[in-house]
């Protein structure tokens, strides 16, 4: 299990320095603040966060702030997923996958949650796995 969480760390170090590779100390940074930890405490204001915010979308389904604030919380859960120090690799991945589909469901054209989804797929497809919630 270490082996694996030890693989998926490298690859996602990886993945970040590759999509921030602009060149320059602005890479650097974007790819430092891509590896942060989020603790216990911030998944749980993210989630409460999240959880308000879809509430609040389907009372007012076609309210654009709602639908904003709606998608920036779910993108916001699913990195703070992926970066939890606390939930296990299994559960920060396919977590993380399940709100940047939410996240794309909602706005198909965000750019962020596209590429953590595409990276994270990715890895699972690499390592010769199938990617959760995908048939």
């Amino acid at each position: 299990m270490k082996f694996v969480t030890a693989i998926l760390f490298v690859a996602f170090v990886t993945a970040a320095f590759a999509q921030t590779s602009t060149g320059g100390q602005k890479s650097v940074k974007e790819a430092q603040a891509a590896t942060q930890q989020v603790s216990d405490a911030k998944l749980k204001l993210l989630e409460s966060a999240y959880k308000s915010a879809k509430a609040d979308f389907e009372k007012k389904p076609k309210d654009a702030k709602v639908k904003r604030s709606y998608v920036n919380a779910t993108f916001a859960v699913g990195m703070g997923r992926m970066y939890s120090v606390s939930l296990p690799p299994r559960a920060k991945y396919t977590t993380a996958l399940e709100a940047f589909r939410e996240t794309l469901k909602i706005d198909p054209k965000h750019k962020e949650a596209k590429a953590n989804y595409d990276m994270i797929a990715k890895i699972y497809r690499d390592m010769g796995r199938p990617v959760p919630g995908e048939k």
